[in-house]
């Protein structure tokens, strides 16, 4: 945990999970561990024979299928960067408990504020490896969006593009906004 007190360049949170997801993911590993009780309560019930051994593996796809789901929705990423030592960490965290993935920064090349024109959101996506992204947050205003962008691009040091109107895409000078 010696990383959580260093000051990193940025870091990107998913934020606490909504409590839709928290209820549906406890709603869904309490139905998968419900299933796995079920399954060895049927087994001492009726014994070791060849229904016991069936039974079970019939039920190993729903309990796979209800925990993996409940799982992936309890997950959150935390992006930290840290450009004087070349570190990128990603944290990935379940409730209190929480997985560090250490990896080379990669070559960040730009940060672009994007129109998603079907939710009309503001993505603000940072490139990097020229044709990779992570998103790091979705916004209901342009404004809010270009001001997180430029706060980006000015503590990484990298380009702030204008991806808000299609086929129109202009770099910002980041002293214009």
């Amino acid at each position: 945990m010696e990383e959580s007190k260093k000051n990193f360049d940025l870091i990107v949170s998913e934020g606490k999970l909504p409590l839709w997801k928290a209820i549906i993911s406890s709603a869904l590993i309490t139905l998968s561990i419900s299933i796995i009780f079920y399954t060895f309560h049927k087994i001492y019930q009726v014994g070791f024979n060849n229904l016991s051994v069936k039974f079970p593996a019939s039920m190993i796809k729903l309990i796979v299928l209800s925990a993996g789901s409940g799982i992936s929705l309890a997950i959150t990423k935390t992006i930290l960067i840290d450009i004087e030592n070349d570190k990128l960490i990603s944290r990935y965290s379940i409730g209190f408990f929480s997985k560090d993935v250490l990896s080379k920064t990669p070559r960040l090349e730009y940060v672009s504020v994007f129109l998603e024109p079907t939710n009309e959101q503001f993505e603000v996506n940072l490139w990097y490896n020229k044709n990779k992204h992570y998103k790091m947050f979705v916004f209901e205003k342009k404004e809010d969006a270009f001001e997180f962008g430029k706060m980006v691009s000015c503590k990484l040091n990298i380009d702030l593009l204008d991806a808000t109107e299609k086929g129109n895409f202009k770099w910002i000078d980041k002293t214009e906004l």
